[in-house]
């Protein structure tokens, strides 16, 4: 469903909060408007992943769009959360270093109370989502592969 990697954005998203409420990183507009853009992206995953588990349990309520089927709802969901836990994590720790809100000797334990190293381990199956979600969108048939989840 993607929601494993939706709460590697939302770990990400806190870690950086918390980076930034301790160094008045919120000082500078631009890292106030950031955070909120990361927030949108880390709720937007978190929002979509939950979608998927819905439609998959059959809880989806009948006024919702069904455009596609469970499977297809989740390599979506999948795809978003892949990129919304990147975006969050490279982001914020460029502008939060950037800011000067982490020292030399911090960054490496920064990085990993940011959940980089997982964060780039679940972009695997990536690519193989991706040609699935355009399968479907293209109404082509779907080419079998190993990595499809």
């Amino acid at each position: 469903m993607g929601a494993n990697v939706a709460a590697l954005a939302m770990h990400a998203l806190a870690e950086l909060m918390e980076k930034a409420r301790i160094g008045r990183l919120t000082r500078y507009q631009h890292i106030l408007l950031r955070l909120g853009e990361w927030i949108a992206y880390a709720e937007c995953a978190g929002s979509f992943a939950r979608r998927a588990a819905l439609l998959a349990e059959g809880k989806l309520s009948e006024k919702a769009n069904r455009r596609f089927d469970a499977a297809e709802l989740a390599a979506l969901s999948r795809i978003f959360a892949r990129e919304a836990a990147l975006k969050v994590a490279e982001e914020g720790l460029r502008w939060v270093v950037g800011a000067g809100g982490v020292s030399e000797a911090e960054m490496a334990a920064f990085e990993t109370n940011l959940g980089m190293p997982a964060i780039h381990r679940a972009q695997a199956g990536l690519i193989a989502d991706m040609d699935f979600v355009a399968d479907v969108l293209y109404g082509r048939a779907a080419k079998p592969t190993a990595l499809s989840a």
